[in-house]
């Protein structure tokens, strides 16, 4: 695994076939043409949590604003909601978790997405 995970490129490839110089030929030339490989489709919301995660971790320190109907309090414990429930489920997490942890952290995800669409078009400054 990489040491410090790319802001930028997603690829999984170098991961799942290490030992496949052909494969990762394959997606090397995929990067060049296209700017990704498939590999960052394989798990499209990790990838999308991924790149919103340092983004949005950014966004909170740089943001001068709320949306209407929200206090800043409130907007900015929305966003850290986000961040932290997309930190918890997409970490890499090599000690197995009880299924009851799983559990809370898909429901807490997923309650991050709700949240995220409904303050995604209030996400500028």
């Amino acid at each position: 695994m990489k040491n410090k995970p790319s802001t930028t490129n997603f690829s999984i490839a170098e991961d799942v076939y290490p030992n496949d110089p052909n494969k990762l030929q394959k997606y090397k030339e995929q990067i060049i043409s296209q700017g990704f490989d498939d590999t960052e489709t394989w798990h499209l919301d990790k990838t999308l949590a991924l790149f919103l995660l340092p983004r949005l971790k950014r966004y909170i320190k740089v943001n001068n604003g709320f949306p209407s109907g929200e206090t800043e309090a409130s907007y900015n414990e929305k966003l850290i909601f986000i961040v932290k429930s997309f930190e918890e489920y997409y970490k890499d997490d090599t000690d197995k978790q009880s299924l009851e942890i799983e559990k809370e952290r898909l429901i807490n995800a997923k309650k991050a997405v709700n949240i995220l669409s409904e303050l995604w078009f209030d996400l500028w400054w």
